[in-house]
């Protein structure tokens, strides 16, 4: 009995097979006609679009380096090194005190989360060059106070410097 069972399984799965067959397809064995010289070249980007590719690739490199520009100045400032924050001005200009909801007044902060919304280019140029970021700032202060804040940056690419630097800022501290 202990033979039969092992040849029984044996005989099920001899007439099995788990391929497809060119009948399964509906197709009796044809191939599939080559694609039309048309539905090729329409695969094929124009010079035109890949130009407009080009272009929107560089529009939103544009805005993840003014973002991330941004972004270093705040981490600067949350980390109390207002030298370094200094820096990311452009025209030797720093922000007054009112401008920025006396944020870089902060000097018992612990941390500070940036939140920033899409740029919003302020010119017509295809790529942009001056930009204003709205942001939603919260800061947490060393007693565990939280405060927050709402506004937006203005920055402008330095063509000289190649970089992004801040020239303007309106930042207001939110009643909770």
């Amino acid at each position: 009995m202990r033979l039969l069972i092992p040849a029984l399984l044996a005989l099920t799965f001899v007439g099995c097979s788990c391929q497809r067959s060119a009948d399964d397809d509906g197709d009796n064995g044809r191939t599939p006609p080559a694609q039309a010289p048309a539905a090729q070249a329409a695969a094929t980007p124009s010079a035109a679009q890949l130009r407009a590719q080009a272009l929107e690739q560089r529009r939103l490199q544009a805005y993840n380096d003014a973002v991330g520009t941004l972004h270093l100045y705040l981490q600067r400032v949350g980390a109390g090194d207002r030298d370094a924050a200094d820096k990311f001005w452009g025209y030797q200009r720093m922000p007054r005190s009112s401008e920025e909801g006396g944020l870089r007044a902060l000097s018992n902060l612990r941390g500070l989360r940036i939140e920033n919304r899409t740029p919003e280019p302020l010119d017509r140029e295809p790529v942009p060059e001056l930009l204003r970021i709205p942001v939603e700032l919260r800061a947490t202060l060393e007693n565990g106070e939280n405060r927050r804040y709402t506004g937006w940056y203005r920055l402008r690419r330095n063509q000289v410097e190649q970089r992004w630097e801040l020239t303007g800022v309106l930042i207001t501290a939110k009643l909770q």
